[in-house]
């Protein structure tokens, strides 16, 4: 990674309330606009930090399949249009 050209994504999700549920931020050596390929890293990166039997103790395996199925509903949409946030998020 080449540290000189490191650069910074700041994400924040909130529930369809408008409650604060999440905030983030991504740093890395991008080669695609947006910072998309070090985001894609970083979902992979978290997803691989996640253990279903966590759910599963704490009697919440609905929860990991509702979290699931978000996810694959997410990347379903994502891989029928060629543009997904990126205008949407340009401009913050």
């Amino acid at each position: 990674m080449n540290l000189d050209h490191l650069q910074k994504f700041v994400f924040n999700m909130e529930n369809d309330k408008g409650q604060f549920v999440v905030k983030g931020e991504v740093i890395g050596d991008s080669e695609i606009p947006l910072l998309d390929d070090v985001k894609f890293e970083a979902v992979i990166a978290l997803l691989n930090s996640i253990d279903k039997k966590n759910f599963s103790e704490g009697g919440n395996d609905h929860l990991f399949d509702k979290y699931i199925g978000d996810i694959e509903e997410t990347i379903g949409e994502m891989k029928k249009y060629n543009q997904f946030q990126g205008k949407i998020n340009e401009g913050k």
